[in-house]
């Protein structure tokens, strides 16, 4: 079993476009109704594919960690321009 780190850019439709993590080059199609978790666009997950069939893990950790690295790059652009 192979499996790979991914972020959730957007959805498509009713395809949702994840993005591989971390240089984010590649992308990965995949059905909505195929996942098997919840996610939302910005989450970290963890992809593989068991019996043709995608297993999708939110890596929360990861996601939160990505979020906070973001604001804080917010924030710090917000104050250069004050």
């Amino acid at each position: 079993m192979n499996s790979n780190k991914y972020t959730l850019d957007r959805v498509e439709g009713e395809l949702a476009v994840f993005l591989k993590y971390p240089n984010e080059t590649k992308r990965l199609h995949i059905a909505i109704s195929e996942l098997d978790e919840e996610v939302k666009e910005g989450d970290i997950v963890l992809i593989s594919i068991e019996n043709d069939t995608y297993k999708v893990e939110r890596l929360v950790a990861d996601t939160e960690k990505q979020r906070e690295k973001v604001r804080g790059l917010l924030e710090k652009l917000k104050n250069q321009q004050k």
